[in-house]
């Protein structure tokens, strides 16, 4: 997997997370669906035009490196959310 994937992969994770979270399970309909996408613009505009910056463009991750930073990510949001709702 791309670094850039797995970047976008991660970011999403965190933003759809935190979004329902607080956000996603009060909205209903059209505005559920305008949050998700809103989204997913922003960290696609954010992976497009501030990651070539900083990252090689073409860097490959190994299988286990990509499933072990989604785990994390998942794991991270989730310590997050449970801390937060103490």
């Amino acid at each position: 997997m791309k670094l850039y994937t797995l970047i976008e992969y991660c970011l999403l994770l965190v933003l759809a997370g935190l979004y329902f979270a607080f956000l996603g399970f009060q909205s209903k309909g059209a505005t559920f669906i305008i949050g998700v996408i809103f989204l997913y613009i922003i960290i696609n505009i954010f992976s497009k035009k501030l990651l070539p910056r900083y990252l090689p463009e073409n860097k490959q991750m190994s299988i286990l490196v990509s499933v072990l930073l989604i785990i994390g990510t998942v794991f991270l949001i989730m310590l997050l959310l449970t801390l937060l709702a103490i």
